[in-house]
Protein backbone atom coordinates (compact mmCIF):
# COMPACT_ATOMS: atom_id res chain seq x y z
CA UNK A 1 0.00 0.00 0.00
CA UNK A 2 2.66 2.46 1.26
CA UNK A 3 4.83 1.43 -2.47
CA UNK A 4 2.24 2.33 -4.50
CA UNK A 5 1.53 5.67 -2.63
CA UNK A 6 4.75 7.02 -2.62
CA UNK A 7 5.10 6.07 -6.53
CA UNK A 8 1.87 8.55 -6.82
CA UNK A 9 3.51 11.38 -5.05
CA UNK A 10 6.44 10.69 -6.85
CA UNK A 11 4.80 11.09 -10.01
CA UNK A 12 2.95 13.73 -8.99
CA UNK A 13 5.53 16.26 -7.90
CA UNK A 14 7.26 15.64 -11.21
CA UNK A 15 4.36 17.20 -12.91
CA UNK A 16 3.96 19.98 -10.94
CA UNK A 17 7.87 20.41 -11.43
CA UNK A 18 7.63 20.22 -14.91
CA UNK A 19 4.33 22.03 -15.51
CA UNK A 20 5.87 24.94 -13.18
CA UNK A 21 8.98 25.26 -15.34
CA UNK A 22 7.01 25.26 -18.45
CA UNK A 23 4.65 28.01 -17.39
CA UNK A 24 7.66 29.87 -16.35
CA UNK A 25 9.69 29.61 -19.59
CA UNK A 26 6.33 30.67 -21.76
CA UNK A 27 4.20 33.12 -19.73
CA UNK A 28 6.97 34.52 -18.00
CA UNK A 29 7.28 38.73 -18.52
CA UNK A 30 10.13 39.65 -20.67
CA UNK A 31 11.98 43.20 -20.48
CA UNK A 32 10.46 45.37 -23.93
CA UNK A 33 11.50 49.09 -24.68
CA UNK A 34 8.37 50.59 -23.66
CA UNK A 35 5.93 52.30 -25.32
CA UNK A 36 4.29 55.61 -23.25
CA UNK A 37 0.65 55.56 -22.75
CA UNK A 38 -0.35 59.30 -22.31
CA UNK A 39 -3.57 59.93 -20.98
CA UNK A 40 -5.22 63.39 -19.44
CA UNK A 41 -6.97 62.37 -16.08
CA UNK A 42 -9.95 64.62 -14.98
CA UNK A 43 -11.71 63.83 -12.00
CA UNK A 44 -11.33 60.39 -11.94
CA UNK A 45 -12.27 60.14 -16.10
CA UNK A 46 -10.36 59.80 -18.72
CA UNK A 47 -10.25 62.40 -20.66
CA UNK A 48 -7.98 61.10 -23.74
CA UNK A 49 -5.29 58.68 -24.28
CA UNK A 50 -2.57 58.65 -26.96
CA UNK A 51 -0.01 55.61 -27.24
CA UNK A 52 4.10 56.68 -27.64
CA UNK A 53 6.80 55.45 -29.16
CA UNK A 54 8.87 56.63 -26.05
CA UNK A 55 9.23 58.38 -23.11
CA UNK A 56 9.56 62.33 -23.51
CA UNK A 57 7.68 62.13 -26.92
CA UNK A 58 5.04 64.43 -27.30
CA UNK A 59 1.19 64.75 -29.40
CA UNK A 60 -0.47 68.02 -30.17
CA UNK A 61 -3.98 66.06 -29.19
CA UNK A 62 -2.60 65.52 -25.34
CA UNK A 63 -1.99 69.10 -25.43
CA UNK A 64 -5.34 69.50 -26.86
CA UNK A 65 -6.91 67.61 -23.93
CA UNK A 66 -4.76 69.24 -21.48
CA UNK A 67 -5.94 72.57 -22.54
CA UNK A 68 -9.25 72.01 -23.27
CA UNK A 69 -9.95 70.04 -19.77
CA UNK A 70 -7.36 71.23 -17.60
CA UNK A 71 -6.90 67.71 -16.80
CA UNK A 72 -3.65 66.07 -15.41
CA UNK A 73 -1.02 64.20 -18.03
CA UNK A 74 0.00 60.54 -16.26
CA UNK A 75 2.42 58.34 -18.53
CA UNK A 76 2.87 54.97 -18.14
CA UNK A 77 5.28 53.17 -19.72
CA UNK A 78 5.17 49.74 -20.65
CA UNK A 79 8.41 48.05 -19.41
CA UNK A 80 7.70 44.40 -19.90
CA UNK A 81 5.25 41.55 -21.52
CA UNK A 82 4.14 38.46 -21.85
CA UNK A 83 1.89 35.62 -23.13
CA UNK A 84 -1.63 35.40 -21.43
CA UNK A 85 -3.78 32.28 -20.69
CA UNK A 86 -7.07 32.82 -21.30
CA UNK A 87 -8.36 29.18 -20.37
CA UNK A 88 -9.11 28.42 -17.74
CA UNK A 89 -10.63 31.52 -16.27
CA UNK A 90 -9.25 31.00 -12.93
CA UNK A 91 -5.26 31.20 -15.07
CA UNK A 92 -6.63 34.22 -16.85
CA UNK A 93 -7.71 35.77 -13.29
CA UNK A 94 -4.52 35.06 -11.54
CA UNK A 95 -2.18 36.55 -13.89
CA UNK A 96 -2.21 39.05 -13.37
CA UNK A 97 -0.01 41.67 -10.37
CA UNK A 98 -2.58 43.91 -8.64
CA UNK A 99 -1.59 47.28 -9.17
CA UNK A 100 1.16 46.49 -11.78
CA UNK A 101 -0.16 44.24 -14.79
CA UNK A 102 -2.56 45.56 -17.31
CA UNK A 103 -3.09 43.82 -20.64
CA UNK A 104 -2.41 44.53 -24.94
CA UNK A 105 -4.94 43.57 -27.08
CA UNK A 106 -4.67 43.68 -30.79
CA UNK A 107 -7.46 43.06 -33.41
CA UNK A 108 -6.32 43.61 -36.99
CA UNK A 109 -4.30 46.81 -37.32
CA UNK A 110 -5.71 47.94 -33.69
CA UNK A 111 -4.07 48.03 -30.87
CA UNK A 112 -5.59 49.19 -27.42
CA UNK A 113 -3.99 48.84 -23.75
CA UNK A 114 -6.47 48.30 -20.21
CA UNK A 115 -3.71 50.09 -17.91
CA UNK A 116 -3.90 49.65 -13.71
CA UNK A 117 -4.96 52.80 -13.73
CA UNK A 118 -8.44 51.55 -16.31
CA UNK A 119 -8.64 48.35 -13.46
CA UNK A 120 -7.83 50.92 -10.76
CA UNK A 121 -10.66 53.45 -11.22
CA UNK A 122 -12.91 50.72 -11.79
CA UNK A 123 -11.73 48.32 -8.48
CA UNK A 124 -11.21 45.46 -10.86
CA UNK A 125 -8.36 44.18 -8.54
CA UNK A 126 -9.15 41.41 -6.06
CA UNK A 127 -12.46 41.00 -7.33
CA UNK A 128 -11.96 37.66 -9.58
CA UNK A 129 -11.94 35.17 -6.85
CA UNK A 130 -13.71 34.64 -3.74
CA UNK A 131 -12.50 32.17 -0.67
CA UNK A 132 -15.00 33.09 1.84
CA UNK A 133 -13.74 30.57 4.12
CA UNK A 134 -10.63 32.83 4.41
CA UNK A 135 -12.19 36.38 3.95
CA UNK A 136 -10.05 35.90 0.80
CA UNK A 137 -10.19 38.23 -2.69
CA UNK A 138 -8.10 37.95 -5.27
CA UNK A 139 -7.14 37.93 -8.68
CA UNK A 140 -8.97 40.24 -12.27
CA UNK A 141 -12.41 40.58 -12.66
CA UNK A 142 -12.11 38.85 -15.90
CA UNK A 143 -15.20 40.05 -17.08
CA UNK A 144 -14.72 43.20 -16.71
CA UNK A 145 -11.42 43.33 -18.47
CA UNK A 146 -12.79 42.00 -21.61
CA UNK A 147 -15.74 44.22 -21.52
CA UNK A 148 -12.88 47.42 -21.35
CA UNK A 149 -10.93 45.34 -24.03
CA UNK A 150 -13.91 45.23 -26.34
CA UNK A 151 -15.09 48.61 -25.87
CA UNK A 152 -12.12 50.15 -26.85
CA UNK A 153 -11.50 47.99 -29.99
CA UNK A 154 -15.30 48.69 -30.95
CA UNK A 155 -16.39 44.69 -30.68
CA UNK A 156 -18.35 42.39 -28.88
CA UNK A 157 -16.20 39.63 -26.01
CA UNK A 158 -16.79 37.07 -28.36
CA UNK A 159 -14.76 37.96 -31.06
CA UNK A 160 -12.08 39.30 -28.95
CA UNK A 161 -11.37 36.30 -27.22
CA UNK A 162 -11.80 34.08 -30.47
CA UNK A 163 -9.44 36.39 -32.46
CA UNK A 164 -7.50 39.00 -30.77
CA UNK A 165 -3.94 38.66 -29.64
CA UNK A 166 -3.77 39.18 -26.06
CA UNK A 167 -0.88 39.96 -24.08
CA UNK A 168 -0.11 40.74 -20.06
CA UNK A 169 1.89 44.06 -19.30
CA UNK A 170 3.89 45.31 -16.97
CA UNK A 171 3.59 49.35 -16.57
CA UNK A 172 4.92 51.51 -14.57
CA UNK A 173 3.31 55.13 -13.86
CA UNK A 174 5.36 58.39 -14.46
CA UNK A 175 4.21 61.02 -11.61
CA UNK A 176 5.67 63.10 -9.25
CA UNK A 177 6.02 61.33 -5.68
CA UNK A 178 3.88 62.91 -3.84
CA UNK A 179 6.12 62.89 -1.03
CA UNK A 180 9.70 61.49 -0.14
CA UNK A 181 9.11 57.34 0.93
CA UNK A 182 8.51 56.96 4.28
CA UNK A 183 10.54 53.73 5.84
CA UNK A 184 11.07 52.48 9.25
CA UNK A 185 14.48 54.46 9.12
CA UNK A 186 13.29 57.64 8.70
CA UNK A 187 10.09 57.37 10.12
CA UNK A 188 9.58 60.20 12.67
CA UNK A 189 7.36 61.56 15.07
CA UNK A 190 6.59 64.47 12.90
CA UNK A 191 5.15 62.42 9.67
CA UNK A 192 3.23 60.33 12.26
CA UNK A 193 1.27 63.36 13.70
CA UNK A 194 0.69 64.55 10.33
CA UNK A 195 -0.48 61.14 9.26
CA UNK A 196 -2.76 61.43 12.53
CA UNK A 197 -4.11 64.73 11.50
CA UNK A 198 -5.32 64.10 8.27
CA UNK A 199 -7.00 60.51 9.10
CA UNK A 200 -9.00 62.39 12.12
CA UNK A 201 -9.93 65.20 9.50
CA UNK A 202 -10.96 62.41 6.65
CA UNK A 203 -13.33 61.65 9.93
CA UNK A 204 -14.34 64.48 10.59
CA UNK A 205 -15.61 65.56 7.00
CA UNK A 206 -17.64 62.84 7.29
CA UNK A 207 -19.52 63.07 10.17
CA UNK A 208 -22.70 64.28 9.71
CA UNK A 209 -25.18 67.02 11.79
CA UNK A 210 -26.72 63.95 13.60
CA UNK A 211 -23.88 62.92 14.54
CA UNK A 212 -23.22 59.38 11.45
CA UNK A 213 -19.86 58.79 9.95
CA UNK A 214 -19.55 58.33 6.22
CA UNK A 215 -19.29 54.26 6.75
CA UNK A 216 -18.05 53.52 4.01
CA UNK A 217 -17.15 55.19 0.86
CA UNK A 218 -15.55 54.25 -3.20
CA UNK A 219 -12.23 56.75 -3.45
CA UNK A 220 -12.44 56.77 -7.20
CA UNK A 221 -16.18 57.80 -7.46
CA UNK A 222 -16.75 59.15 -3.80
CA UNK A 223 -20.03 57.29 -3.92
CA UNK A 224 -21.12 56.20 -0.34
CA UNK A 225 -21.49 52.17 0.11
CA UNK A 226 -24.37 50.95 2.30
CA UNK A 227 -24.02 49.05 5.47
CA UNK A 228 -23.69 51.18 9.04
CA UNK A 229 -21.88 49.31 12.18
CA UNK A 230 -22.10 50.69 15.48
CA UNK A 231 -18.83 49.04 16.94
CA UNK A 232 -17.30 50.73 13.99
CA UNK A 233 -19.18 53.75 14.98
CA UNK A 234 -17.98 53.95 18.50
CA UNK A 235 -13.98 52.91 17.75
CA UNK A 236 -13.99 55.88 15.03
CA UNK A 237 -15.68 58.27 17.61
CA UNK A 238 -12.43 56.85 20.25
CA UNK A 239 -9.79 58.01 17.22
CA UNK A 240 -11.63 61.53 16.85
CA UNK A 241 -11.39 62.18 20.79
CA UNK A 242 -8.04 61.17 21.01
CA UNK A 243 -7.03 63.04 17.96
CA UNK A 244 -8.68 65.85 19.06
CA UNK A 245 -7.26 65.76 22.52
CA UNK A 246 -3.78 65.65 20.56
CA UNK A 247 -4.25 68.37 18.87
CA UNK A 248 -6.76 70.92 20.81
CA UNK A 249 -8.26 71.29 17.13
CA UNK A 250 -11.90 72.40 17.60
CA UNK A 251 -13.11 70.86 14.31
CA UNK A 252 -12.21 67.60 15.64
CA UNK A 253 -13.43 68.34 18.93
CA UNK A 254 -17.06 69.26 17.45
CA UNK A 255 -16.96 65.94 15.52
CA UNK A 256 -16.24 63.71 18.04
CA UNK A 257 -18.96 65.69 20.22
CA UNK A 258 -21.54 64.82 17.13
CA UNK A 259 -20.63 60.85 17.28
CA UNK A 260 -20.68 60.79 20.81
CA UNK A 261 -23.89 62.27 21.33
CA UNK A 262 -25.50 59.69 18.43
CA UNK A 263 -24.05 57.08 20.69
CA UNK A 264 -25.65 58.36 24.09
CA UNK A 265 -28.84 59.68 22.10
CA UNK A 266 -31.05 57.21 20.16
CA UNK A 267 -28.14 54.35 19.62
CA UNK A 268 -28.16 53.58 24.02
CA UNK A 269 -30.95 51.79 24.38
CA UNK A 270 -31.78 49.71 27.33
CA UNK A 271 -30.86 46.18 28.15
CA UNK A 272 -33.23 44.67 31.28
CA UNK A 273 -31.86 47.16 33.73
CA UNK A 274 -29.08 48.10 32.35
CA UNK A 275 -28.13 50.67 29.08
CA UNK A 276 -26.35 49.25 26.42
CA UNK A 277 -25.41 50.42 22.62
CA UNK A 278 -27.21 49.08 19.71
CA UNK A 279 -31.13 49.35 18.05
CA UNK A 280 -31.91 45.98 17.33
CA UNK A 281 -33.99 43.09 19.11
CA UNK A 282 -30.21 41.41 19.79
CA UNK A 283 -27.48 43.39 20.36
CA UNK A 284 -23.84 43.04 20.70
CA UNK A 285 -21.30 43.60 23.14
CA UNK A 286 -18.60 44.85 20.95
CA UNK A 287 -20.57 48.46 20.49
CA UNK A 288 -21.06 48.83 23.76
CA UNK A 289 -17.08 47.70 24.61
CA UNK A 290 -16.36 50.58 22.20
CA UNK A 291 -18.87 52.93 23.01
CA UNK A 292 -16.72 52.78 26.72
CA UNK A 293 -13.84 52.89 25.51
CA UNK A 294 -14.88 56.24 23.41
CA UNK A 295 -16.80 58.02 26.30
CA UNK A 296 -13.95 57.44 28.65
CA UNK A 297 -11.49 58.71 26.40
CA UNK A 298 -13.87 62.07 26.35
CA UNK A 299 -14.09 62.49 30.09
CA UNK A 300 -10.21 61.71 30.68
CA UNK A 301 -9.19 64.35 28.47
CA UNK A 302 -11.38 66.38 29.30
CA UNK A 303 -13.17 67.21 26.51
CA UNK A 304 -17.04 66.87 28.51
CA UNK A 305 -17.00 66.10 31.26
CA UNK A 306 -20.80 65.24 31.13
CA UNK A 307 -20.07 61.42 29.42
CA UNK A 308 -19.40 60.55 32.96
CA UNK A 309 -23.06 58.68 33.66
CA UNK A 310 -22.71 56.73 30.11
CA UNK A 311 -19.48 55.37 31.34
CA UNK A 312 -21.44 54.11 34.37
CA UNK A 313 -24.66 52.91 32.99
CA UNK A 314 -22.05 50.91 30.03
CA UNK A 315 -19.87 49.61 32.84
CA UNK A 316 -22.87 48.01 34.39
CA UNK A 317 -24.04 46.58 31.46
CA UNK A 318 -20.29 45.17 30.54
CA UNK A 319 -19.94 43.70 33.99
CA UNK A 320 -23.59 42.03 33.49
CA UNK A 321 -22.53 40.15 30.87
CA UNK A 322 -19.54 38.35 32.34
CA UNK A 323 -19.48 34.88 33.35
CA UNK A 324 -17.99 33.72 36.39
CA UNK A 325 -14.69 32.49 34.77
CA UNK A 326 -14.24 35.75 33.19
CA UNK A 327 -15.87 34.91 29.61
CA UNK A 328 -18.42 38.11 28.50
CA UNK A 329 -21.33 36.69 26.71
CA UNK A 330 -21.36 38.53 23.66
CA UNK A 331 -25.09 38.97 22.75
CA UNK A 332 -27.97 40.38 24.38
CA UNK A 333 -32.01 39.84 23.55
CA UNK A 334 -33.66 42.76 24.58
CA UNK A 335 -36.87 41.40 23.77
CA UNK A 336 -36.19 38.74 26.20
CA UNK A 337 -34.49 40.41 28.71
CA UNK A 338 -31.19 38.04 28.80
CA UNK A 339 -28.02 37.40 27.92
CA UNK A 340 -27.35 35.34 25.33
CA UNK A 341 -23.80 33.31 25.96
CA UNK A 342 -22.41 33.23 22.50
CA UNK A 343 -18.56 34.15 21.21
CA UNK A 344 -17.41 36.33 18.19
CA UNK A 345 -13.83 37.55 17.64
CA UNK A 346 -12.79 40.93 19.58
CA UNK A 347 -15.71 41.36 21.80
CA UNK A 348 -14.19 39.71 25.05
CA UNK A 349 -10.66 41.78 24.84
CA UNK A 350 -13.20 44.94 23.78
CA UNK A 351 -14.33 45.00 26.96
CA UNK A 352 -11.57 43.68 28.73
CA UNK A 353 -10.13 47.40 28.05
CA UNK A 354 -13.24 49.43 27.61
CA UNK A 355 -13.22 47.84 31.22
CA UNK A 356 -10.12 48.56 32.27
CA UNK A 357 -9.92 52.36 31.23
CA UNK A 358 -13.36 52.99 32.49
CA UNK A 359 -11.82 52.24 36.20
CA UNK A 360 -9.42 55.36 36.08
CA UNK A 361 -12.43 57.31 36.05
CA UNK A 362 -15.10 54.88 37.81
CA UNK A 363 -12.56 54.35 40.78
CA UNK A 364 -15.38 51.32 41.19
CA UNK A 365 -13.12 47.73 41.97
CA UNK A 366 -15.95 45.68 40.16
CA UNK A 367 -14.91 47.46 37.24
CA UNK A 368 -11.00 46.40 37.39
CA UNK A 369 -12.00 43.19 39.16
CA UNK A 370 -13.73 42.67 36.10
CA UNK A 371 -11.46 43.43 33.58
CA UNK A 372 -8.46 41.87 35.32
CA UNK A 373 -10.94 38.56 35.12
CA UNK A 374 -11.55 39.03 31.42
CA UNK A 375 -7.69 39.34 30.27
CA UNK A 376 -7.18 36.49 32.70
CA UNK A 377 -9.29 34.46 30.50
CA UNK A 378 -8.15 35.60 27.36
CA UNK A 379 -4.14 34.77 28.08
CA UNK A 380 -5.22 31.20 29.66
CA UNK A 381 -8.42 29.47 28.97
CA UNK A 382 -9.88 30.96 26.45
CA UNK A 383 -7.12 30.42 23.93
CA UNK A 384 -5.86 26.86 25.09
CA UNK A 385 -4.98 23.96 23.40
CA UNK A 386 -1.91 21.88 21.66
CA UNK A 387 -0.18 24.07 19.68
CA UNK A 388 -1.34 27.58 21.58
CA UNK A 389 2.43 28.83 21.71
CA UNK A 390 2.53 28.75 17.70
CA UNK A 391 -0.38 29.65 16.63
CA UNK A 392 -2.78 32.62 17.46
CA UNK A 393 -5.72 34.74 17.14
CA UNK A 394 -6.79 38.64 16.86
CA UNK A 395 -5.46 39.56 20.01
CA UNK A 396 -5.08 43.56 19.38
CA UNK A 397 -7.52 44.40 22.32
CA UNK A 398 -6.10 41.59 24.17
CA UNK A 399 -2.56 43.27 24.43
CA UNK A 400 -4.15 47.00 24.96
CA UNK A 401 -5.62 46.35 27.94
CA UNK A 402 -2.82 44.49 29.21
CA UNK A 403 -0.75 47.48 28.80
CA UNK A 404 -3.51 49.73 30.68
CA UNK A 405 -4.23 46.86 33.48
CA UNK A 406 -0.28 47.12 34.51
CA UNK A 407 -0.22 49.46 36.82
CA UNK A 408 -3.06 48.06 38.26
CA UNK A 409 -2.22 44.09 38.13
CA UNK A 410 0.44 43.50 36.48
CA UNK A 411 0.13 40.01 35.15
CA UNK A 412 3.42 38.40 33.39
CA UNK A 413 1.40 35.63 31.74
CA UNK A 414 -0.36 38.39 29.64
CA UNK A 415 2.98 39.87 28.69
CA UNK A 416 4.14 36.54 28.07
CA UNK A 417 1.40 36.07 25.92
CA UNK A 418 1.59 39.36 23.66
CA UNK A 419 5.45 39.17 23.49
CA UNK A 420 4.59 35.47 21.85
CA UNK A 421 1.74 37.11 19.72
CA UNK A 422 4.18 40.04 18.70
CA UNK A 423 6.49 37.28 17.29
CA UNK A 424 3.90 35.03 15.30
CA UNK A 425 3.47 38.29 13.68
CA UNK A 426 7.14 38.48 12.74
CA UNK A 427 7.04 35.35 11.00
CA UNK A 428 4.25 36.70 9.03
CA UNK A 429 5.42 40.05 8.32
CA UNK A 430 6.87 40.94 4.80
CA UNK A 431 9.80 42.21 3.71
CA UNK A 432 11.30 44.22 0.72
CA UNK A 433 11.14 42.25 -2.08
CA UNK A 434 9.14 39.58 -0.58
CA UNK A 435 6.57 40.74 -2.99
CA UNK A 436 5.73 43.05 -6.12
CA UNK A 437 3.50 45.14 -3.76
CA UNK A 438 4.73 47.75 -1.29
CA UNK A 439 4.99 45.49 1.04
CA UNK A 440 7.75 46.24 3.64
CA UNK A 441 5.72 45.78 7.05
CA UNK A 442 2.98 44.04 5.71
CA UNK A 443 1.31 40.88 7.59
CA UNK A 444 0.90 38.42 4.51
CA UNK A 445 -0.47 35.11 3.22
CA UNK A 446 1.79 34.64 0.44
CA UNK A 447 3.71 36.42 -2.84
CA UNK A 448 0.29 36.76 -5.19
CA UNK A 449 -2.33 38.04 -2.18
CA UNK A 450 -2.56 41.94 -2.23
CA UNK A 451 -1.53 42.87 2.02
CA UNK A 452 -4.46 44.20 3.89
CA UNK A 453 -3.70 47.12 5.56
CA UNK A 454 -6.26 46.53 8.72
CA UNK A 455 -4.43 43.77 9.98
CA UNK A 456 -1.34 45.71 10.17
CA UNK A 457 -2.72 48.81 11.98
CA UNK A 458 -4.31 46.42 14.86
CA UNK A 459 -1.54 44.77 15.26
CA UNK A 460 0.53 47.87 15.11
CA UNK A 461 -2.06 48.88 17.89
CA UNK A 462 -0.96 46.17 20.05
CA UNK A 463 2.69 46.40 19.56
CA UNK A 464 2.61 49.50 20.85
CA UNK A 465 0.72 48.59 23.70
CA UNK A 466 3.30 45.58 24.38
CA UNK A 467 5.70 47.84 24.13
CA UNK A 468 5.13 49.99 26.58
CA UNK A 469 5.12 47.23 28.85
CA UNK A 470 8.38 45.66 27.88
CA UNK A 471 9.88 48.67 28.44
CA UNK A 472 8.48 48.88 32.13
CA UNK A 473 8.83 45.39 32.41
CA UNK A 474 12.55 45.03 31.88
CA UNK A 475 12.26 43.00 29.08
CA UNK A 476 15.45 42.61 27.69
CA UNK A 477 17.12 45.39 25.52
CA UNK A 478 17.64 43.19 22.14
CA UNK A 479 13.77 42.00 21.98
CA UNK A 480 12.90 45.67 22.72
CA UNK A 481 14.62 46.70 19.67
CA UNK A 482 13.37 43.87 17.56
CA UNK A 483 9.52 44.91 18.67
CA UNK A 484 10.45 48.67 18.08
CA UNK A 485 11.96 47.46 14.56
CA UNK A 486 9.08 45.42 13.65
CA UNK A 487 6.55 48.22 14.43
CA UNK A 488 8.30 50.82 12.76
CA UNK A 489 8.02 48.95 9.37
CA UNK A 490 4.56 48.44 9.90
CA UNK A 491 3.89 52.05 10.64
CA UNK A 492 6.22 53.56 7.40
CA UNK A 493 3.89 51.02 5.22
CA UNK A 494 0.56 52.69 6.72
CA UNK A 495 2.00 56.04 6.38
CA UNK A 496 2.78 55.53 2.74
CA UNK A 497 -0.25 53.78 1.81
CA UNK A 498 -2.54 56.99 3.24
CA UNK A 499 -4.19 58.96 0.82
CA UNK A 500 -2.06 62.00 0.91
CA UNK A 501 -2.87 62.62 -1.34
CA UNK A 502 -3.10 59.15 -3.17
CA UNK A 503 -3.38 58.99 -6.74
CA UNK A 504 -5.54 62.39 -7.27
CA UNK A 505 -6.12 62.10 -10.89
CA UNK A 506 -7.73 58.58 -10.18
CA UNK A 507 -10.92 60.08 -7.79
CA UNK A 508 -13.60 61.78 -8.36
CA UNK A 509 -13.20 64.20 -5.35
CA UNK A 510 -9.61 63.95 -3.89
CA UNK A 511 -10.11 66.44 -1.37
CA UNK A 512 -12.96 64.35 0.32
CA UNK A 513 -11.13 61.12 0.53
CA UNK A 514 -7.59 62.99 1.81
CA UNK A 515 -6.27 61.12 5.14
CA UNK A 516 -7.96 57.81 4.45
CA UNK A 517 -6.59 54.49 5.13
CA UNK A 518 -7.52 52.25 1.96
CA UNK A 519 -8.06 48.43 2.23
CA UNK A 520 -5.00 47.62 0.42
CA UNK A 521 -2.55 48.75 -2.23
CA UNK A 522 -5.81 48.10 -4.81
CA UNK A 523 -8.62 47.78 -3.05
CA UNK A 524 -9.70 51.68 -2.39
CA UNK A 525 -13.07 50.71 -0.51
CA UNK A 526 -12.60 53.60 2.52
CA UNK A 527 -14.16 52.17 5.88
CA UNK A 528 -14.18 54.26 9.33
CA UNK A 529 -12.37 51.48 11.07
CA UNK A 530 -9.39 51.31 8.61
CA UNK A 531 -8.63 54.68 9.12
CA UNK A 532 -9.16 54.41 13.23
CA UNK A 533 -7.16 51.14 13.87
CA UNK A 534 -4.05 53.02 12.27
CA UNK A 535 -4.70 56.46 13.69
CA UNK A 536 -5.19 54.67 17.37
CA UNK A 537 -1.72 53.03 16.71
CA UNK A 538 -0.39 56.21 16.00
CA UNK A 539 -1.45 58.27 18.67
CA UNK A 540 -0.14 55.89 20.99
CA UNK A 541 3.13 55.68 19.43
CA UNK A 542 3.62 59.59 19.78
CA UNK A 543 2.44 59.41 23.29
CA UNK A 544 5.48 57.27 23.92
CA UNK A 545 7.85 58.86 20.73
CA UNK A 546 6.91 62.49 21.38
CA UNK A 547 4.41 64.50 19.71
Amino acid sequence: MLRPLLRFLAAYFFLVAVACVIVKREFSLHPVEGEVIASVWKDGALVRRVVLAHEGARDPRIDQALADSGGELVSEVVVADAPILVKPEIAFAMSFVAGKDGLKATLGNDTVYVTPDDLLVRQVYDHGIHVPALSLALGIDTKVLVSLLAEKLGTNTDRLLERATLRRVRIERRIPAERPRITADTLSPAEVKSAVIAGANYLARGVSPDGHFRYAVNAPTDQDLPGYDWARHAGATFFLAQAAALTGDRVLTDATLRAATLLRGPAMVACGANRCIGDEPVVYLGASALALLAFTEIVEKKIDDSYRSQILELTRFMRSQQRNDGEFMHEYDRQGNRAIDYQYLYYSSEASLGLARAYAITQDKSDLAAAVRGLRNLVGPAWSFFGDRYYFGEEHWTCQAMAVLWKYSPDPEALDFCLRWQGFGRALQQKEGDSYFDADGAIGVGPVVTPRLTPVASRCEAAVATLDVARRSGVAASEIAILDDQLRHALALLLRQQFRPGPRHLFKSPDRVEGAIPGSEVDWELRIDYTQHAGSAMVRWLEQNGR
